[in-house]
C-alpha cells in the first residue's frame, strides 16, 4: 500500500509549464484512491508503521487516541515555525527532520482512510466498530482543524517564499510547515469523505463535507489574496494564484474531486464553491480584478484530464463560469468602469481583457454579455487621449502612419502578432472583439453580429463623431476597421464612411484630423481591395473629395493626395480584370494632380498608369471593366499626357515613363481609333505631337517614343497609311534628337540612326555603301549627314535642280530655329550639350546656307536671328557667350550666298560683327595690344578674296566712321585692333588680305584721323596701322601693294582737303613724314596744288596756307619751289 501522500515541490509555478510532478500525489493515483475507493486492502494479516512503531493493521485503528496524540505532538513542532526565524547557526544544531514529521502524519491519516475504505463493503465490520471509531475520528478531525485554523496567523511573507526547487530536501522549517497545511487540507477532506460513505451510504446531503470543502477553498483563496496584493498590475498576467506547484496540484485535485462528487450527487460544483468564496472576499483592494484573475486560473486547470495530462482548451472537463464573470464585470462597470472614474482603470483592463479573451474565445462557449460589459467601459471614453497606445511596435505618430499601417495594425492586433503587454487596454479590447467575431460571425446565423452591431452603432452619430479629437477619431476608425475585418465588410465600411465627416467640410487649419479621417477612408479602400469588393460605393464618397483636394496647394492637402495615390497604386496593381469598378478612381483629379504635385510624386503615378494601360491593352480576356478603365484613361489622362512633355522638371527625371505612356496611347489609338476619336484624339495627332512638337522640353522623350513606335512593324504600316510624309517626320525627329542630345552611343540613338539609314530618302543622300557605313557607325552622324547634303547639292547641274533639292531636303530642318535652343538655359550655357548644339548650328549654317536661305520661309534668317542675334522677343541674350565659338562658321557659311547683291545679307554681316567683335577681341589696356579669338581670325584666313573684300567694305564703311561730334563709332577701335593684328601676323595670311586691307580701309582710316582731335586714340591707331603696313613683308616685297597703298593715301588726302580744314591734312602729312618721308613727299604735290588753286580762286586764307605749306616743307627737309607757289 502506498501511504505517502506528501507533495514534492518544484518551486514557483511557471505559467507556461503544465507538467505535473510525477512524485506527487495526483500522478500516483490519489484521486482514484479517494473517488474510486473499493476493497483494496485486507489488514487482517498486514503490519503498518505508525509514528515509528510497527503495529498490526487490523487492530491499530482501535488505538487511535494514542496515535492522535503522537500526531498532535508533531504538528506542534511545526507550529513553532509559523514565523520565519533566520538563525543559520541554530539550524545546524536543530536535528529535527521536518519532512519525516510530514511523512508520519500523512502515513497515519492515509492508513485511517484506507482502513475505512477497506471495510466500506463489510456491513458487519462497520457495525462492530462504528461506535468507538466515530468518537476517535471526530477527535482526530478536531486536531486537524485546529492545526489548519492557524493558517491565517502565518505571516504573509511565508506564502511568497515557501516554494523551493529542492522539493522535500529543503531544510527550511517554514517550507515543511506550509506544505503540511496543504497536505492536511486534502487529507481532511478525504477522511470526511471516507468517513461519510460507510455509515451514511450517500453523500447527497453531507453538510460536514460541504463545510470542509468550502473552508479549504476559502483558505486557499485567502493565500491567493495575499499573493495578489503583492503583485504589480503590470505583472499580474504572468503571475498565478499559486505559491508553488503543490498548491496548483491541490487546486486541481479539489476541482476534479468536487466536480466528480457533483456529477454523482446533487452536491455543489467546483464553480459553485469558487463563486461563493469570491462573493465573501472583502479585504482585497481590487476585488473585481482579483475575481477575474482567480476564475481565469481556475478555468485553466480544466485543461487537465483525469489522468493529469494537460490538453489545454481541448479537454473534455471544461465548464464555463459565465454567471460569476458577468456578475463581476457588472460590479466593475457600476463601480466606475463605465464612466472611467477608477484610478487605474486602464491598467486594470489591460489585465482583465486578455484573460477574458482567452476564456471566452478559446475555452468557453461564446456569450455576448462579456463583450457588452467591456464595451461599456470604453464607448464613453473614446475621446480620451490615455486610450491611445503609447508603447509597442505601433507607437509611430499618427502623422506618419499610412492607411496600410492602420489596417495592418488592426489585423495584426486580432492575430496577436506582437507583444500584447505593450498594447493599450483599448487595443486589447479590439483584439478581444475581433477574435470573438472571427470565431462566431456567420452569414448563415447573423444573430451574434446583429446584436453587437446594434450595441456599437447605437453609440455613434455624425455629430458625435465630428466632435471627436484626433485620438477619438483614431479609436473610432480602429473599432470600425476591426468590425469590418471580421464581419460584414460592406455594411461596416458604409456606416463608417457615413459617420466620418467629409474632410472638405472641416476647417483647413485642422490638418491632423483631416489627414486621419482621410487615412480611415483609404484604409476602407485597401480592405475592399483585399476582399475583392466593388469600389463603386467607396469612390462615390471619396472621389469628389479627391477632385476638390487636387486643386489645393498647401502641404497638408498634398500629403492627403500623396496618400491617396499610394493607395491607388496598391489597388490598380492588384487588379487584373478591372471588374471591381476600378475605373471610378480615374477622374478629373488626375489632370490637376500632375499640374500641382511635387515632381517626385508624378513619376510613380505615371508608371502606375502605364502598368494599368498595359494590363488593359495586353489582356486577351474580354471584360467590361477593362473597357471602362480605358475610356476613363482616355477621358482624364490622354490630354494631360500631351502636356507632360512641356514640364522640364518632370520629364528630365521620368522621360522614359512619359514616352512609354505616350506610346501606349498612340498604339491604342491605332488599334481602336473610334475610342480615341470619342475623346478628341487620334493616332496621327498623337504621333505628330510626341515626335515633332517644338515644345517638348526633353528630346529624350521623342527619342524613347520613336524607339518604341518604330519597333512595332504592323503599327508603322498603319501609321504610314494615315500620315502623309511619314518618313519625313521620322527624319525630322531624328535630326532633332541628334542635335538636342549628344549621347550618340545610347542604344536608342543607335537604333534610330540605323532605322533612318535604311529609309529611301536617306539613301538618296548617302548613295554609297561607304557613306552608309560611315553614317551608321562613325562618330557625329549628324555632322556627316549635313556635310553630305552640302556635297549632294553641289552636284546639282543647274538652278532648277538646286531649287528642287532645296525644297525637298529643307523640310528636314523645318522650324529648326524654334526648337534648337530648347535645352539651353542660363545655367547650362557652358555645358557640353550647349557646345554640341552650337556646333550643330555652325555646321548647318556653314554647309547648308544656300538651301536654308532659299526656302520660302528663309530659315537661315530665322535661325541666325534666334541663335546668334537674339533680341528679347526672339531668343535669350545669354547665348551669344557660346555663339561666338561658331562665328567663323557662320560668316564663312554666308560666303556661299550672293551677299554683294543682297542688302539684307550685308546688314546681317554688319550686325554679326557689331555684336561679336566686343566678345572676340580683348583689348589689353595700356599696352596697345589685344587678344583676338581664332574664330574671328579664321574668317580672314579662309574667306575668298572677293568675300573678304566685301567684309572689309562692310567693316570700314560701317564702323571706321565719325559722327557729328567728330567721335568715331564704338566698334571702330576694335576694327582697328583687328586690322593691325592681321597686318602684324605677316605670312599667316595671304598677300591678297593685306592688299584688300590697304585698298579698302586706308581712305576711311585717314578720313577719321583728320576729323578727330589730336588726343583721340584713333590717331595713334592710324599711325600704328601705317607702320604695320609698311613693316609687312608683303608690302616690302610687292611693289603693287606699295603702289596701291600710295594711291590710297593720295585719295585720302584729296578727300580730306575737300571735306576738312587743310591744317588737319597738313598735320597728317607732317606726322606721316616722321614715319615715312618718302610717302609724305609723295603726297606733297597734292598740298602744293591745293594752295595754288586757293591762290587762283582768291581765297582769303592764302597767306595762312602758304605759311603752313612752308612749315610742312621744312619738316620734310625740302626747299621752297617759288614757281609752283607763285
Amino acid at each position: 500500500m502506498d501511504t505517502d501522500c506528501t507533495f514534492n515541490c518544484n518551486g514557483k509555478v511557471n505559467a507556461n509549464d503544465w507538467q505535473l510532478n510525477r512524485g506527487n500525489s495526483f500522478l500516483r493515483g490519489e484521486i482514484e484512491n479517494v473517488v474510486l475507493s473499493h476493497k483494496e486492502f485486507n489488514y487482517a494479516h498486514m503490519q503498518v508503521e505508525l509514528f515509528g512503531s510497527t503495529v498490526p493493521g487490523a487492530t491499530a485503528i482501535f488505538n487511535l487516541k494514542h496515535f492522535i496524540k503522537c500526531m498532535e505532538m508533531r504538528l506542534k513542532i511545526l507550529n513553532r515555525h509559523e514565523t520565519y526565524h533566520h538563525l543559520p547557526n541554530n539550524m545546524h544544531e536543530d536535528k529535527t527532520d521536518f519532512y519525516l514529521i510530514r511523512i508520519t502524519v500523512c502515513e497515519f491519516l492515509v492508513y485511517i482512510r484506507s482502513y475505512l475504505n477497506s471495510i466500506k463493503w463489510n456491513i458487519d465490520a462497520q457495525d462492530s466498530i462504528s461506535a468507538e471509531l466515530e468518537n476517535d475520528l471526530n477527535e482526530l478531525l478536531i486536531v486537524i482543524k485546529n492545526f489548519l485554523g492557524r493558517l491565517r496567523g502565518i505571516p504573509d511573507s511565508t506564502f511568497h517564499y515557501t516554494a523551493s526547487t529542492l522539493g522535500n530536501k529543503c531544510l527550511q522549517p517554514e517550507f515543511h510547515m506550509y506544505h503540511m497545511h496543504l497536505e492536511l487540507r486534502w487529507l481532511c477532506i478525504t477522511l470526511i469523505y471516507s468517513q461519510t460513505v460507510p455509515w451514511k451510504n450517500s453523500c447527497d446531503n453531507n453538510p460536514d463535507l460541504d463545510i470542509v470543502l468550502g473552508t479549504v477553498i476559502k483558505d486557499l483563496m485567502y493565500i491567493a489574496t495575499k499573493l495578489f496584493e503583492r503583485i504589480p498590475l503590470a505583472d499580474l498576467r504572468q503571475k498565478t494564484p499559486y505559491t508553488c506547484t503543490c498548491m496548483r496540484e491541490l487546486w486541481l485535485m479539489l476541482q476534479i474531486f468536487i466536480d466528480n462528487l457533483s456529477t454523482r450527487s446533487n452536491a455543489k460544483t467546483f464553480w459553485d464553491h469558487i463563486n461563493t468564496t469570491l462573493s465573501e472576499v472583502s479585504d482585497v483592494k481590487n476585488l473585481e480584478l482579483f475575481s477575474i484573475w482567480m476564475i481565469y486560473h481556475m478555468a485553466l486547470l480544466y485543461g487537465y484530464n483525469n489522468d493529469g495530462v494537460y490538453l489545454d482548451s481541448g479537454s473534455a472537463r471544461i465548464k464555463p463560469n459565465y454567471d460569476q464573470v458577468e456578475k463581476v464585470l457588472k460590479n466593475y462597470v457600476n463601480k466606475g468602469g463605465k464612466d472611467g472614474e477608477r484610478d487605474d482603470i486602464d491598467e486594470e483592463l489591460k489585465v482583465m481583457i486578455p484573460l477574458l479573451r482567452i476564456l471566452i474565445s478559446e475555452w468557453w462557449q461564446p456569450r455576448l454579455q462579456v463583450i457588452y460589459f467591456l464595451w461599456d467601459c470604453f464607448h464613453r471614453r473614446l475621446d480620451q487621449p490615455f486610450l491611445m497606445q503609447t508603447s509597442g511596435p505601433w507607437t509611430v505618430s499618427l502623422e506618419k502612419k499610412t492607411p496600410a499601417d492602420i489596417l495592418k495594425q488592426v489585423k495584426e492586433r486580432i492575430e496577436g502578432n506582437f507583444e500584447q503587454n505593450k498594447e493599450s487596454s483599448y487595443g486589447m479590447f479590439l483584439r478581444f472583439l475581433g477574435s470573438f467575431l472571427r470565431r462566431n460571425y456567420s452569414t448563415n446565423d447573423p444573430k451574434v453580429w446583429n446584436q453587437i452591431k446594434g450595441r456599437v452603432y447605437s453609440k455613434f452619430s455624425e455629430s458625435k463623431v465630428k466632435e471627436f479629437s484626433e485620438p477619438g477619431l483614431y479609436n473610432f476608425i480602429s473599432l470600425f476597421l476591426t468590425l469590418a475585418v471580421t464581419t460584414d465588410t460592406e455594411n461596416v465600411c458604409s456606416m463608417m464612411l457615413k459617420l466620418l465627416p467629409s474632410i472638405s467640410k472641416l476647417p483647413s487649419n485642422d490638418s491632423k484630423k483631416r489627414s486621419l479621417i482621410w487615412k480611415g477612408n483609404l484604409a476602407v479602400v485597401l480592405l475592399y481591395n483585399e476582399r475583392r469588393i466593388s469600389y463603386y460605393t467607396v469612390t462615390a464618397a471619396c472621389i469628389p473629395v479627391v477632385n476638390a483636394m487636387s486643386c489645393c496647394k498647401d502641404e497638408a492637402t498634398r500629403s492627403i493626395m500623396s496618400s491617396f495615390v499610394d493607395v491607388l497604386g496598391v489597388i490598380l496593381s492588384n487588379s487584373e480584370s478591372m471588374n471591381l469598378d476600378e475605373y471610378t478612381f480615374i477622374d478629373g483629379w488626375v489632370d490637376r494632380y500632375f499640374l500641382e504635385c511635387p515632381k517626385n510624386r508624378a513619376g510613380p503615378l505615371i508608371n502606375l498608369m502605364i502598368n494599368v494601360f498595359k494590363k488593359c491593352t495586353y489582356t486577351k480576356a474580354e471584360s467590361p471593366g477593362i473597357e471602362r478603365m480605358l475610356n476613363a484613361m482616355w477621358n482624364f489622362l490622354a490630354g494631360r499626357a500631351r502636356q507632360l512633355v512641356f514640364d522640364l522638371l518632370l520629364v528630365s527625371q521620368y522621360y522614359e515613363s512619359v514616352a512609354e505612356l505616350a506610346f501606349l496611347f498612340t498604339l491604342h489609338a491605332v488599334h481602336y481609333p473610334a475610342m480615341a476619336k470619342k475623346h478628341s484624339h487620334s493616332a496621327v495627332s498623337l504621333f505628330q505631337h510626341f515626335s515633332t512638337s517644338i515644345m517638348i522640353k526633353d528630346i529624350r522623350i521623342t527619342r524613347a517614343y520613336l524607339t518604341l513606335i518604330l519597333e512595332k512593324e504592323e503599327e508603322i504600316k498603319n501609321l504610314r497609311v494615315l500620315i502623309n510624309n511619314f518618313d519625313t517626320f521620322i527624319i525630322q525627329a531624328w535630326i532633332k534628337c541628334s542635335i538636342l542630345n549628344n549621347d550618340e552611343t545610347h542604344e536608342q540613338s543607335v537604333f534610330l540612326r540605323k532605322y533612318v539609314a535604311n529609309m529611301d530618302q536617306i539613301k538618296k543622300v548617302l548613295t554609297t555603301v561607304d557613306e552608309l557605313q560611315e553614317f551608321q557607325n562613325g562618330p557625329r552622324a549628324i555632322f556627316f549627314f549635313i556635310m553630305m547634303l552640302m556635297k549632294k547639292r553641289a552636284l546639282c547641274q543647274n538652278q532648277h535642280d538646286r531649287a528642287a533639292f532645296d525644297e525637298k531636303f529643307c523640310l528636314y530642318f523645318n522650324n529648326v530655329h524654334k526648337w534648337i535652343l530648347g535645352p539651353i538655359t542660363d545655367e547650362s550655357i557652358n555645358s557640353d550639350l550647349s557646345v554640341w548644339i552650337y556646333r550643330c548650328i555652325g555646321t548647318l549654317i556653314f554647309c547648308c546656307s544656300p538651301m536654308l536661305y532659299a526656302s520660302p520661309k528663309n530659315m537661315l534668317r530665322d535661325l541666325i536671328a534666334r541663335t546668334l542675334l537674339p533680341h528679347e522677343t526672339e531668343g535669350p541674350a545669354y547665348v551669344i557667350s557660346i555663339a561666338k565659338q561658331i562665328f567663323s562658321l557662320v560668316i564663312l557659311g554666308l560666303e556661299s550666298l550672293n551677299v554683294r547683291a543682297d542688302i539684307y545679307l550685308q546688314g546681317l554681316i554688319r550686325d554679326l560683327f557689331a555684336r561679336y567683335l566686343p566678345l572676340l577681341i580683348t583689348d589689353t589696356t595700356g599696352s596697345r595690344s589685344c587678344k583676338i579669338s581664332e574664330s574671328l581670325l579664321k574668317c580672314f584666313q579662309d574667306a575668298k578674296s572677293e568675300f573678304l573684300g566685301l567684309i572689309l567694305e562692310i567693316l570700314s564703311g560701317n564702323f571706321i566712321i565719325t559722327f557729328v561730334q567728330n567721335t568715331t563709332h564704338k566698334i571702330c577701335y576694335l576694327v582697328m585692333l583687328l586690322l593691325r593684328n592681321v597686318l602684324k601676323a605677316g605670312t599667316a595670311y595671304k598677300s591678297c588680305v593685306i592688299e584688300l586691307i590697304v585698298t579698302i580701309c586706308t581712305t576711311r582710316i585717314v578720313g577719321c584721323y583728320v576729323k578727330v582731335h589730336e588726343h583721340h586714340p584713333h590717331r595713334q591707331q592710324t599711325l600704328d596701322f601705317i607702320n604695320e603696313v609698311m613693316c609687312s613683308c608683303y608690302y616690302k616685297e610687292n611693289v603693287l601693294i606699295r603702289n596701291k597703298f600710295q594711291e590710297a593715301l593720295s585719295r585720302s588726302v584729296d578727300k580730306c582737303l575737300l571735306t576738312n580744314p587743310p591744317q588737319s591734312t597738313f598735320e597728317f602729312i607732317r606726322v606721316l613724314g616722321s614715319i615715312s618721308p618718302t610717302l609724305a613727299r609723295g603726297l606733297l604735290p597734292k598740298i602744293e596744288s591745293y594752295v595754288y588753286d586757293a591762290k587762283i580762286k582768291g581765297k582769303t586764307n592764302i597767306a595762312s596756307l602758304r605759311h603752313s605749306l612752308e612749315k610742312l616743307r621744312n619738316s620734310l627737309g625740302l626747299v621752297r619751289n617759288p614757281d609752283k607757289i607763285e
